[in-house]
């Protein structure tokens, strides 16, 4: 490997690495962009909100089969992708930036995105390969590690509304409500 490969390769882990651990600062810029440059529409708005709004729903489903560290969620959305919280956070942002109909801020935010959650699917990876061994690798052999794919995995647990409590999904939920009201204000004030 040549010098200049090894420098990129160090600067983009870095900056990899750094996004990672400071993922609300690292998605800061985008979220201002998307903001300042805000065109909403009427059917931006109602599209978009409605994608907002499933993203969330996605979650809060997740948010109530995860048991993090004690067991191995596998039923749910977890039998179909292994990261169905960062898959409906893609869902989410994806709303907004219908809302905001700001291609430039879409841009960013898949630039984002990728720097934040790769490394983060592939930590989790490890760090749950490491906490349930064999029963991880058997469950990751059938199910994909973010795109959803229908599977037959033999998924175990029931949905808990104490999960979800206990994730605090629902003051989530209603941040999400709050942005889609932030956008409809923006599309009010600029017509």
């Amino acid at each position: 490997m040549s010098t200049e490969s090894t420098g990129t390769t160090n600067w983009y882990t870095k900056l990899e690495a750094w996004c990672f651990g400071h993922r609300i600062w690292a998605t800061a810029p985008v979220i201002i962009l998307l903001l300042a440059f805000a065109a909403p529409t009427p059917a931006t708005l109602c599209i978009g909100g409605i994608i907002v709004l499933l993203g969330e729903a996605g979650r809060t489903w997740a948010s109530g089969y995860i048991d993090k560290n004690a067991t191995l969620a596998t039923a749910g959305p977890y039998r179909f992708t292994r990261n169905p919280l960062y898959f409906f956070n893609s869902v989410i942002f994806a709303g907004f930036c219908i809302i905001a109909a700001n291609p430039w801020a879409a841009v960013l935010g898949v630039l984002a995105f990728t720097a934040i959650y790769r490394p983060a699917l592939n930590n989790e990876a490890a760090y749950m390969q490491e906490l349930f061994g064999e029963t991880f690798e058997k469950w990751a052999a059938v199910v994909p590690l973010f795109w959803p794919k229908w599977t037959s995995y033999p998924a175990t647990g029931n949905f808990s509304w104490s999960l979800v409590k206990k994730h605090r999904e629902l003051g989530n939920a209603l941040s999400m409500i709050a942005g889609i009201i932030l956008f409809a204000v923006i599309y009010v004030l600029r017509n």
